[in-house]
């Protein structure tokens, strides 16, 4: 597979992840991973691999391909690519409760993601902040949480990268709705389904509206 023809059928796996067809996406980044062309599109495809296994709770096979996808961002020497393998890396050690190498995962990803300043980087760097933010809340860290979940969002709206923007506020609310703050909550998942119907994510924006109890926001 050439380098567009890889770049093409990594836009459509992230358009099944926008629609919440995981069980596709997964399907065709494990094909990916099989036919990228280079160290780096092949940590690339692992990684938004792992990210499908991720969210369909095949958590041993999630790190499979993540351990694989920072071992290829590595070989590639790829600063960008490493970068991001470090952010995945951190997110999934979240998920699994492993706070300590969580938050080294994310700072080491959040320091190189300051070295640029083109967009990817910061795209990075605001998903690095608010995956931190959102940490931090689990951890106790309310404070810190909340000033790193504006960090975030201002970061990603510099972008327009509405998306990100829009899973800041939503993550912002779960932590709102964990400390019992029963109204705010409700009107930052409410700013959530703002940014996902302003990105095209119907899918997610409905099933957002569907815990705030009404159709439309």
């Amino acid at each position: 597979m050439d380098f567009d023809a890889f770049a093409a059928a990594l836009r459509d796996g992230l358009e099944k992840e926008r629609g919440l067809r995981w069980d596709d996406a997964a399907t065709l980044y494990a094909d990916l991973v099989r036919k990228a062309p280079d160290p780096a599109s092949r940590a690339l495809a692992l990684l938004r691999h792992g990210n499908a296994l991720m969210e369909l709770r095949r958590w041993d096979d999630a790190r499979t391909a993540f351990d694989a996808g920072l071992h290829e961002a590595k070989a590639s020497g790829d600063a960008d690519v490493l970068a991001q393998a470090l952010l995945a890396a951190g997110v999934f050690a979240a998920s699994r409760n492993d706070a300590k190498r969580a938050e080294a995962f994310l700072l080491d990803a959040l320091e190189r993601f300051h070295r640029k300043d083109d967009r990817a980087a910061l795209q990075g760097r605001g998903w690095a902040f608010l995956n931190l933010a959102a940490l931090y809340g689990k951890t106790g860290r309310l404070d810190l949480a909340f000033v790193t979940f504006t960090k975030a969002q201002d970061v990603l709206g510099a972008t327009e990268d509405w998306a990100g923007v829009a899973a800041a506020w939503e993550a912002q609310a779960q932590l709102r709705r964990a400390i019992h703050d029963d109204d705010r909550w409700r009107e930052d998942l409410a700013e959530a389904v703002l940014f996902y119907d302003r990105e095209g994510m119907k899918a997610k924006a409905d099933r957002l509206r569907g815990l705030l109890g009404r159709k439309r926001v």
